[in-house]
């Protein structure tokens, strides 16, 4: 079973979590796979169209990489053929006063236009097209699920966003005596930990700035050590609106777990 999240967010955009955005498993699923959405409550239109929106993307970003990882091998083997075929070609018929620089800058770039134009292929390809109507046949016929335990989350991370910054920097940073607040979830932990490797895989697509901070984070925590030049850069990076401190506090919690 395919099992996706839609985590809102008070005046931000709301979270479509989905296992689409792990590249390994998309030649896994089976034609008739259940897909289900959670949500905390009742979803209005606008919402299931969001939603239906980010699991399509998330749907053409995996299947583009998985086929064209799957065509790596053949594709670089075609690559290097012509690669090698132009170079020979170039030095053999045209003569020119600086040998190897002209062949090796015109097979270069005969090279990333095969590649570019293989990789495009790949994706147009009949396997890549009919596991994406696949895929996407099955996420529009999706069941909705409500699960009210979802409200923890979206409580903790509006919170969080909301919460004096300093202070949460200092807390994630383990500069303040104050720990980090838990997440009030009376669920299974098993969710919790799904919640945190679908938001980790999220984060590292659609912004790896903020994933590679969680990890700093993380990784800083596990130490148990205070950092308090961490917690200022923190501070300076979301006064400046470059860093969604609530979205970090939440990813650095579920990888507590």
């Amino acid at each position: 079973m395919i099992t996706c999240y839609l985590i809102q967010r008070q005046n931000k955009e709301n979270l479509t979590l989905s296992p689409y955005l792990d590249i390994n498993r998309v030649g896994h699923w089976s034609e008739d796979e259940q897909v289900v959405l959670k949500s905390s409550g009742m979803l209005t239109k606008n919402q299931r169209d969001e939603a239906s929106y980010a699991l399509y993307a998330a749907i053409d970003f995996s299947v583009d990489r998985w086929i064209q990882n799957k065509q790596y091998i053949p594709r670089l083997l075609i690559s290097a053929a012509v690669f090698t075929a132009s170079y020979f070609f170039f030095s053999l018929v045209i003569r020119d006063p600086v040998p190897m620089v002209d062949e090796l800058l015109i097979s270069g770039g005969l090279v990333l236009l095969a590649w570019n134009y293989l990789a495009k292929r790949d994706t147009r390809s009949s396997i890549a097209q009919r596991r994406r109507y696949e895929l996407k046949l099955r996420c529009g016929e999706r069941e909705q699920e409500i699960d009210e335990q979802l409200f923890a989350v979206e409580a903790f991370l509006d919170e969080a966003s909301s919460e004096d910054s300093l202070e949460l920097c200092n807390s994630l940073a383990l500069v303040s005596s104050e720990p980090l607040k838990p997440i009030s979830y009376e669920g299974s932990n098993e969710t919790l930990k799904e919640l945190g490797e679908l938001l980790a895989h999220y984060l590292r697509i659609y912004n790896k700035s903020l994933y590679k901070t969680a990890v700093k984070v993380h990784n800083q925590r596990m130490q148990r050590r205070k950092n308090e030049r961490l917690a200022a850069r923190l501070f300076h990076q979301s006064m400046q609106k470059r860093l969604d401190i609530g979205l970090l506090a939440l990813l650095v919690s579920l990888m507590e777990l």
